[in-house]
């Protein structure tokens, strides 16, 4: 029966093992020497890094009976036990389906009062250990705290903060990483040498961007791929649903027009193609991470809109009409610029001076001090400024996630309630026309200062009376 490239390629040695060199050094480091031995090992990492494999490795590079720089040999019967899983010496339990105390006392603690009938140390694995209950965990930690020699316990975890204190402080903590596209990239290069496949650099990049880190989901990915004989971005797109990277492009130039129409034409077209939205929505992210110095306020703007569709779109169940919704302000902000006249077309005859209350108020005072009242009336003059800013991105990102909170001794006191907004309004040519913009409207010079507060704080802060 013919492997998997999965399984086919599985590390079976340390120095197989990708992207991990801080941790692989240091566990070779520990091999030298038996005194050396922990107990008890907690590995934790992103999801989709290889738990297992890692842990099977560590078992065998314990048990090997003639290591090769201190790496299993994959030859000795050991380790050919280990990976033919053929010794009760070494066990492999999902904490998951193994939940409560008397799995643990079962499947474990009982049997680990026996010694090891053909390794040197009994191993047990167990994956996803965050998932054993509060009483399992008690149960376990009497065990590995005043472990026996012949007995080792490696635990694997994707979720270490739900892992008790009391286990982690003992047992030796190694933090996998999701592996880097890169090295990615060059691993699936070097396999599909090996299996003599045809193959586009940047296709192979689309599979390492896709996997998320995962080793294993890429060489999946690349096993699925090959059915259809060369590895091209055409045909990693058709087999996986996703765009290439030029496509994707092509979508942010589109994005970036403001053309309602086009925008919405190209989500019909991604959704009738089978195009995975969800995964669309990461390339977006991606590319903005690698595109950012180019256009850097579009871009901005950008990742806060499709972060809102990564956090919905699970939940959503028409995923092309969350993107619509998320995407089509873009267009209703750029569509009414030519009709917004510029601050120097409004005139200020309309613009009557309001106090904070409705008394009488003498002249002299709101000569020093004028105050908006309200949240509706300092957002329709904030909004008159905002709207008149060249650029449209920058127009919609204060208008959604700014609000003039009071102008006072001609200070305009502006909270911003968005990240993104705050780092537009640190540019000092930017505050300086909106200065200039807001002082042309109320006909004084005014001065802005800002201050960072999420809208709730602020409208919770407002109605306290």
């Amino acid at each position: 029966m013919q492997l998997s490239l999965a399984n086919k390629y599985r590390p079976q040695t340390f120095r197989e093992m990708i992207g991990q060199q801080h941790i692989i050094g240091i566990l070779e480091a520990k091999m030298q020497s038996e005194s050396d031995f922990m107990q008890n090992y907690l590995l934790t990492w992103p999801r989709w890094t290889g738990k297992t494999t890692s842990a099977r490795i560590l078992a065998k590079a314990i048990n090997c009976l003639e290591p090769i720089e201190w790496n299993p040999c994959n030859k000795c019967a050991n380790c050919m036990a280990i990976n033919g899983s053929t010794t009760l010496d070494y066990v492999e339990i999902d904490a998951a389906s193994h939940t409560w105390v008397d799995n643990i006392r079962e499947e474990i603690l009982d049997k680990a009062l026996y010694p090891p009938t053909m390794l040197k140390k009994k191993i047990y694995v167990i994956d996803e250990v965050h998932m054993l209950s509060k009483w399992a965990f008690n149960s376990l930690l009497k065990t590995i705290e005043e472990p026996k020699w012949n007995v080792c316990f490696i635990l694997a975890t994707t979720e270490i903060q739900k892992v008790p204190d009391t286990i982690i402080s003992r047992c030796q903590v190694f933090q996998f990483k999701k592996v880097i596209e890169s090295e990615i990239a060059d691993h699936l290069a070097e396999i599909c040498e090996k299996e003599g496949f045809e193959f586009q650099k940047d296709a192979l990049d689309l599979i390492a961007m896709i996997s998320d880190g995962g080793v294993r989901d890429s060489i999946k990915y690349l096993d699925q791929v090959s059915i259809l004989g060369k590895i091209t971005s055409e045909n990693v797109s058709k087999f996986l649903w996703v765009l290439s990277e030029n496509n994707v492009k092509n979508f942010l130039i589109i994005i970036k027009t403001g053309d309602k129409k086009q925008i919405y034409d190209a989500i019909d077209q991604f959704s009738q193609q089978g195009i995975d939205l969800f995964q669309l929505a990461k390339q977006v992210i991606w590319i903005i991470d690698k595109s950012i110095l180019e256009d850097t306020d579009f871009y901005l703007f950008l990742s806060e809109k499709f972060s809102n569709i990564l956090r919905q779109i699970r939940y959503y169940p028409y995923p092309a009409v969350l993107f619509k919704m998320e995407l089509s302000p873009l267009n209703s902000q750029t569509s009414t610029l030519t009709s917004i006249p510029s601050p120097s077309q409004i005139s200020t005859a309309n613009i009557q001076p309001v106090s904070v209350s409705s008394k009488p108020v003498e002249t002299a005072i709101l000569a020093d001090i004028q105050s908006i009242p309200s949240y509706e009336e300092g957002q329709d003059v904030w909004q008159r400024v905002v709207l008149s800013l060249n650029e449209w991105m920058l127009r919609s990102n204060l208008r959604d996630h700014t609000i003039l909170d009071k102008l006072e001794n001609w200070v305009a006191h502006l909270i911003i309630t968005n990240k993104i907004a705050e780092i537009s309004l640190q540019k000092a040519e930017t505050r300086s026309d909106l200065e200039k913009k807001l002082s042309e409207i109320v006909g004084e010079k005014v001065i802005l200062e800002r201050k960072f507060e999420s809208r709730e704080d602020y409208l919770a802060r407002s109605l306290d009376f």
